[in-house]
């Protein structure tokens, strides 16, 4: 695939399984006798490294760009970057964007053999068989920069689901695509402003055409299946207006519900005394157990509200950051954010205005519109635009 000699890179996106005893290949190329070139952990050396042997076909050593100040953590997602730039006759490694390790090359043939992901050639056969998780291969016949590498870090989202809630039919608001619909449960109703009445000083739906309206008294929406599970990269958004601010019970605006407990649930959080306000938060549980700790994320710096507008709401999961985050009017707040190593999945379907927890619980009483759905971990910049207040149909 890859002509070894001159300059190319090589990139993937990795999660060892458990502490690494051995050597083990993330990708290579196979020489004749030797691979081309190998990233992936050395066992010698401790530590993730970026190789290519002295010779084709009989092993005489390897030239090696070996991370530095790096420890390999069972369990967590690392970007891996092998950089060879012939002009320079240097490997170079990078550990997420960050360069890490370099070498000189002072030996160059060719391999022109395929690419393995996992695994590495010799000639005995094949050996150093990954044990864990690899996702985002990519090989380029060119140097990657470092600013490029940096942009790696980045998956691009993809849009599973968008809900306008600008009406409904049969009991159910479609998604504006081909996704599945978001069923309306209780007296949940689609409201419409009307528009043959030249008098009509409002209220307006938050935006476009109409809104979700829901009461808090057992009213909520519902998909069929999860359209993520939150195992992976994910975002979800919605803007919400509530009834009123200092409500005294919690109030859920959508949640991940798993068997026993809510991947996440985003809510509005009452005061706890009368010297505290009200507050937005993420909540997400480790396991998928009724007892299972959580993770509170909230948002101290632009607090519930019932403005006409709505406010909107954010939360991005980024499984290779091992970060979740919780935006508020596109804003991140400093004690919004942190590490999220939960890798259980939901199984239950989104819900929309509740929990469903104990057959139903925290429901939410105001207006909710632009439900939408990503697989991937959104930009601030992406999340900044949802929160504009237009319907952006093709975002």
């Amino acid at each position: 695939m890859l002509d070894s000699s001159k300059s190319f890179s090589v990139s993937a996106w990795v999660r060892p399984k458990g502490t690494p005893t051995r050597d083990m290949a993330v990708v290579s190329q196979d020489g004749t006798g030797e691979p081309g070139f190998t990233l992936g952990y050395d066992q010698v050396a401790g530590t993730w490294a970026f190789s290519v042997p002295v010779t084709d076909v009989d092993t005489l050593g390897h030239w090696k760009a070996v991370s530095t100040g790096v420890t390999v953590v069972p369990g967590q997602w690392v970007l891996l970057t092998g950089v060879y730039d012939a002009a320079k006759s240097e490997l170079r490694l990078y550990i997420n964007k960050d360069s890490k390790g370099t070498a000189s090359r002072r030996s160059v043939w060719k391999s022109y053999g395929p690419l393995q992901i996992g695994r590495n050639t010799a000639k005995s056969g094949y050996r150093d068989n990954f044990s864990g998780d690899l996702a985002e291969v990519r090989v380029f016949d060119r140097v990657v920069p470092a600013v490029q590498v940096a942009e790696m870090m980045t998956v691009k989202p993809t849009r599973v689901n968008y809900w306008q809630l600008d009406a409904a039919a049969a009991g159910a608001s479609a998604d504006t695509g081909s996704g599945q619909k978001l069923t309306l449960a209780g007296n949940a109703s689609i409201y419409n402003a009307p528009t043959d009445d030249p008098y009509f000083e409002g209220p307006y739906p938050m935006v476009g055409a109409g809104h979700l309206l829901l009461d808090g008294d057992g009213d909520y929406a519902s998909t069929a299946t999860a359209p993520v599970t939150g195992a992976a990269s994910f975002t979800a958004t919605a803007r919400v207006q509530l009834t009123t601010s200092d409500a005294t019970v919690p109030q859920t605006v959508f949640s991940l519900p798993g068997k026993a407990a809510n991947r996440l649930a985003v809510r509005y959080r009452p005061a706890p005394d009368a010297g505290s306000p009200s507050m937005w938060e993420l909540v997400v549980a480790e396991s998928d157990t009724a007892t299972a700790r959580v993770k509170t994320f909230t948002d101290d710096q632009t607090l519930p509200d019932t403005d006409m507008a709505g406010q909107h709401l954010a939360v991005v999961y980024d499984a290779f950051a091992n970060e979740i985050r919780l935006y508020v009017a596109g804003q991140l707040a400093d004690i919004a954010h942190g590490p999220d190593d939960t890798l259980w999945g939901a199984t239950g379907a989104l819900q929309v205005g509740r929990s469903a927890l104990g057959g139903g619980s925290e429901y939410f009483a105001g207006a909710i519109d632009e439900v939408r759905v990503y697989s991937g971990a959104a930009d601030r910049t992406a999340i900044q635009q949802m929160a504009g207040g237009m319907p952006l149909p093709d975002m």
